[in-house]
């Protein structure tokens, strides 16, 4: 469940122009990735067009994490790729 949080999840209210928080920066998200960690377990690699993708991973995936056995065998890599965010709103 925390780790729905691609673009598409807030599409259908973004068009019909709902720009709250939430589906702002789900559609600030475009990929999550899991991988095999470096330095733990596991990695979680998302990918942003916005940096309003950092309430997404703190809200969602974060929240659920803290204090959870897993919190220690999980790192988070949140990024923007490139020079540019993508613009959110009309």
């Amino acid at each position: 469940d925390a780790l729905d949080m691609a673009e598409g999840r807030s599409r259908i209210p973004v068009e019909g122009g709902q720009y709250g928080i939430h589906a702002l920066s789900a559609a600030a998200i475009d990929e999550v990735r899991i991988e095999s960690g470096e330095e733990r377990a596991v990695r979680i690699e998302i990918e942003m067009n916005n940096s309003a993708g950092i309430f997404q991973v703190d809200d969602l995936l974060a929240t659920k994490l803290r204090g959870t056995p897993l919190e220690g065998h999980v790192e988070v890599i949140a990024q923007v790729p490139g020079e540019t965010e993508k613009r959110l709103l009309p």
